[in-house]
């Protein structure tokens, strides 16, 4: 099967790919969308349709969900299965979140994985609308200011310096936990306070807001025990997030969880981001 470079299908997903479908139109590419909700580009009724001759798949983030391929609009044949039948051979696929079974059976028709989720630039770009996402929640959910409020981070990865960042520019007093002792040391730059483990109780006695990024049971029933029911707790973690949700209902306390939080809240910066990987990493004449 041939495919012809400045062709792309944008399959799948959410709002992110509405936008990626014009933001790639708009420089040049020939766009096939299925199971998309947007104007641009040519429609397809089929996934074999829409993969016809592309060189280039834009699949959503996260490629799956809860073992399917992520999609607002369901479709019976948006499938990994259809996607491998389908796919041009030597053609490259975009998504958040490969599978390490599909690339290597993606391989074997000399189809190239692409993960938006391994690209640096597109993992700390996304971090913005995660922790902008975080605060707009924060204020929605909340009685009262972020400002001069004590703002606890759990985990100081590329998603939590982000979000401590932003906290401190608001004016909030910012209590970061961290156990990786290089990324501890950073945080001592920037935060107000660093939490050792041993001391967890007492900070969380004292915190109004609690963002975790730690993709773990930080929070078990023993933890929130310590924690004030107006304590606002916003998991930012992957699902199923870092803590014990049931308990935190029983006890009164305010706990989200909230993924996906740049498609919700910045789709569109969210889809310059991946148009400009794939402009910079795809095929093309």
């Amino acid at each position: 099967m041939k495919f012809y470079l400045n062709k792309v299908a944008v399959i799948g997903g959410d709002n992110r790919q509405g936008y990626l479908a014009e933001i790639l139109q708009k420089s040049g590419y020939e766009v096939k969308t299925y199971a998309v909700n947007c104007v641009h580009g040519e429609k397809s009724n089929s996934l074999k349709m829409a993969l016809a001759d592309s060189a280039i798949i834009a699949a959503p983030i996260p490629f799956l969900k809860n073992g399917e391929v992520f999609s607002e609009e369901k479709k019976e044949d948006l499938s990994l299965e259809g996607i491998l039948e389908y796919a041009p051979v030597g053609c490259q696929i975009f998504a958040g979140g490969i599978p390490a079974s599909f690339s290597k059976e993606a391989q074997k028709k000399e189809i190239v994985c692409m993960d938006y989720l391994k690209d640096c630039h597109v993992v700390m770009q996304n971090t913005i609308a995660v922790a902008e996402g975080a605060l707009s929640e924060a204020m929605r959910k909340s009685n009262r200011n972020l400002y001069k409020s004590n703002c606890i981070v759990l985990g100081y990865g590329k998603c939590g310096s982000t979000l401590t960042s932003y906290l401190k520019r608001m004016g909030c007093h910012v209590i970061v936990y961290e156990k990786e002792k290089e990324l501890k040391a950073r945080a001592a730059l920037v935060a107000d306070e660093i939490m050792e483990k041993d001391k967890i109780p007492l900070f969380l006695q004292r915190a109004h807001y609690i963002f975790n990024t730690i993709p773990a049971m930080i929070l078990p029933k023993a933890r929130l025990e310590y924690v004030s029911q107006d304590t606002l707790i916003l998991d930012l973690s992957s699902s199923p997030g870092g803590v014990d949700f049931k308990w935190a209902q029983e006890k009164g306390i305010q706990a989200v969880l909230l993924p996906g939080i740049p498609g919700k809240y910045a789709p569109k910066s969210s889809a310059e981001i991946l148009g400009e990987m794939i402009k910079r990493e795809g095929k093309r004449k």
